[in-house]
């Protein structure tokens, strides 16, 4: 019976899913498996041990434990991405495995995300995803499978410059130019490159065909549930179900309805949200410990902010999250991070207002691994 591990962030993101997901493959990383079920490139989950501190983008994080990766018909990629961090973590051994339909992000969609997004200011990242995602459903597409026919890459890519030049004629002037100031210095041959140098990176295969190579799946989550598509708050939300409706469909289909269901929903101690949207007005906080912080003001995203946590958010995240699972025999955690950066922070408190019964409760107090303590059982 195959175990399966979700971790599930609760807020607007930022949470600790990295370190999570370090912690969980830890366990036993020769038979662990990470599987990526929502977002794609362009997330930021940091690992720390004592040799290296890592952000991932584009290999799960239980890479640092040389435990392999899976991409699912749900994720994109970005290849010119994965060559350049899976050259800087060759010592790792860094492994992929891609689902033929994970879609592919191209210089064309990130072009024409961040011109857009400096007309609209929803709080996007600037790295394509959404607009890959929205490609998609125009039915204009590119797949993993296709980067493997370059002659079928090269009338893929023209097919998408002729979709976001027909997009662009109904735009300002000011989006027009900056889309083109973007792509001013694309070599279509580099990335028609990259996408045939990472074959070296990764595998083709479905879940299914994983089930048995692996023991333990560690379903690496993205985001925040308050930024799902469903249920975030329009404009402000990711074009991604960042709740664990993805991954329980995966397991149903691919490693059947007997499998192991643990839940792992993870929060920092306090509230957090990195770009534009809305915030719960909660009382104000003074961190310690966090010099080190990962999340910082970048030109697209805009500010990193944090408030004091609110339990109704929390209440309602794990309600939306529970209507995906409502009749499944299903373990929940909870994950309290960053605890070293509030000292007056009480879970007693926080748990007596929360309306779920966690089995158990663990708490980290530092960016390692090591740092996590279980707090109840």
């Amino acid at each position: 019976m195959p175990k399966c591990s979700l971790v599930i962030d609760l807020g607007f993101g930022d949470a600790g899913k990295g370190l999570t997901t370090d912690f969980l493959a830890s366990q036993h990383p020769e038979e662990s498996l990470v599987v990526r079920f929502s977002g794609g490139h362009q997330i930021g989950h940091t690992v720390s041990t004592e040799a290296l501190t890592h952000t991932f983008s584009n290999f799960g994080s239980g890479t640092l434990l040389s435990v392999p990766t899976y991409y699912s018909e749900h994720t994109t990629i970005f290849p010119p991405a994965i060559l350049g961090e899976g050259e800087f973590l060759k010592n790792y051994q860094p492994k992929l495995y891609f689902h033929p339909l994970t879609m592919v992000t191209t210089f064309y969609d990130i072009a024409f995300n961040r011109a857009i997004e400096k007309q609209q200011h929803h709080g996007s990242c600037g790295l394509g995803f959404g607009t890959t995602i929205a490609r998609n459903k125009a039915e204009v597409y590119l797949y993993v499978n296709d980067l493997h026919f370059p002659w079928v890459l090269k009338q893929r890519l023209q097919s998408i410059k002729n979709y976001y030049d027909k997009k662009l004629e109904s735009q300002p002037k000011s989006v027009q130019d900056y889309y083109k100031n973007e792509l001013k210095d694309y070599n279509e041959a580099y990335y028609i490159e990259s996408c045939l140098g990472i074959q070296k990176n990764y595998n083709i295969a479905s879940l299914s065909e994983l089930a048995s190579t692996f023991k333990h799946f560690i379903f690496e989550g993205s985001q925040g549930i308050l930024l799902d598509t469903q249920h975030g708050f329009h404009p402000h939300t990711t074009w991604s179900y960042t709740t664990s409706k993805n991954a329980i469909q995966l397991i149903k289909t691919h490693l059947g309805i007997d499998a192991e269901i643990d839940i792992y929903y993870v929060t920092r101690c306090y509230q957090t949200r990195h770009g534009n949207g809305p915030m719960s007005q909660t009382e104000t906080v003074t961190l310690q410990n966090n010099e080190n912080e990962a999340n910082i003001t970048n030109e697209f995203q805009g500010e990193f902010r944090i408030q004091a946590l609110d339990p109704e958010l929390l209440n309602y995240a794990l309600s939306c999250d529970a209507i995906h699972h409502r009749n499944l025999n299903i373990k929940k955690h909870l994950i309290l991070t960053c605890l070293d950066q509030l000292p007056r922070f009480s879970y007693e408190n926080l748990l007596q207002k929360l309306d779920t019964t966690f089995k158990s409760v663990h708490g980290s107090y530092g960016p390692k691994r090591e740092c996590i303590a279980k707090l109840l059982n």
